[in-house]
Formats: C-alpha cells, structure tokens, sequence
C-alpha cells in the first residue's frame, strides 16, 4: 500500500471511500441506527470535516499499487483539547447530552431503536461530551477517524497509514492520541506502540465502549 495525503482535486473520490469506509464503524453505527440511512447520514456529517482536513493536508490516504484510495485517515494537528471541528457541528443547540446518565434522555433512541434528526443530533453531542472531557491538553497529533472500505479490511492498509501517520508527527515533535472503539482496532494501535490512556469511555444507550491511547512518540503522557 502507498500512503500520501489527499489533495483537493480528487476529493469527490475521496469523499466516496470516507463515506463507505466510516458508515459501519462502531460509533457511526451506534450515532444512526438505521442502517438504510447510514451511507446518507455518514456523508452528511462527515463533507465538512473532510473538506477542512483535505485542505490542511491532514487527511492520509492509503492507495493500491494502481493509485486506487481504499482507506483514509484523519490526523489532526491540536495545541490544546478544544474540540475537534467535525460532525459535532450538527449536534442538538439545545445542549448536549450527559455521556454521564446510565439511562440518557427519553429521547435518545438505542442501537435497534428508530432514528431522527434530533435524536442523531443528541447522541452526536453525547460522543462529543464525552470525548472532549477526555482529550489531553498537550500539544498533540488526533487521529480521530481511520478506515478502509469493506472489501479492502485485512490487507495492511491500516498499519501502513499509521506507519505513515506516526512518522510525520514524530517529525514534528507530537505525540499521538486516538480512541479506539473495538477491541480489535485497540490490538492494532497497540502492536504500533499506542497504550490505554485511563478508564474506558463508555457511551450511554447501550453505545460502543472507547478506549483513550496515547503514543508518545518520545514524549511523557500527559
């Protein structure tokens, strides 16, 4: 696999594999449960952030020997734990959830329940909340989003983005941190140097369970 940062004239291409690649991820899936409107709902969320990070440079694709994109990820360059601009800027104006209510609001639907606007928008602000309690206030590189498509999963291009990815933050002097939200994304960031970084973060309505990871690239954990 080869590795580059994406450019903005191919971002409609771009915007397709993102699309494909993060509709079925664990958070995506548990923020709309539907999965008919999952695709549609994905690239609404997902156009904004994706553009800003294609613009800065910080969105790396992973591309076959043929130059095809099967796989993205963001890093994000942070001096500080202010929120990440993304899908949270569709999250409910009235406030966010509390990610801290065992039961959530009445109407925060759970993963087989219907969906709506307003009840994507809270369980949106819910992820939010809670993440961004979490998120360290050293300078540091997020990667806040990897995937590749469905039927390219397994093949390396996870590791060879995060090769990549690592290497330009440690050329820059950062550390890494991410949330993994499967088990089987934690074992891949841990065999390239990630460790847990404290507790669990645990969604409410039954929603996927994020684990904070820190690589320090040289540097001591905050």
């Amino acid at each position: 696999m080869t590795v580059r940062p994406a450019v903005p004239a191919e971002f409609d291409v771009v915007l397709a594999v993102c699309v494909e690649a993060f509709a079925d991820e664990a958070v995506s899936a548990w923020v709309e449960p539907v999965a008919e409107r999952r695709l549609d709902r994905t690239r609404e969320l997902f156009t904004t952030s994706l553009r800003a990070a294609v613009d800065a440079g910080q969105l790396l694709v992973a591309c076959t020997p043929g130059g095809e994109p099967v796989a993205a990820s963001m890093w994000i360059t942070l001096d500080d734990a202010r929120p990440v601009v993304g899908p949270e800027d569709h999250a409910d104006p009235t406030g966010p959830a509390d990610p801290t209510d065992p039961a959530g609001p009445a109407d925060l639907a759970g993963p087989t329940g219907p969906s709506d606007d307003h009840s994507v928008s809270r369980r949106l602000a819910a992820v939010v909340a809670a993440t961004t309690a979490r998120h360290p206030g050293a300078p540091h590189v997020y990667l806040s989003a990897m995937a590749a498509l469905p039927l390219r999963r397994g093949l390396g291009a996870g590791s060879a983005m995060l090769r990549h990815g690592l290497d330009q933050a440690r050329e820059l002097g950062l550390p890494v941190y991410l949330e993994a939200s499967t088990p089987q994304n934690q074992r891949l960031y841990s065999r390239h140097g990630f460790q847990e970084h404290g507790a669990p973060i645990r969604l409410p309505e039954a929603g996927p369970t994020l684990q904070p990871m820190w690589h320090p690239n040289g540097r001591t954990a905050p």
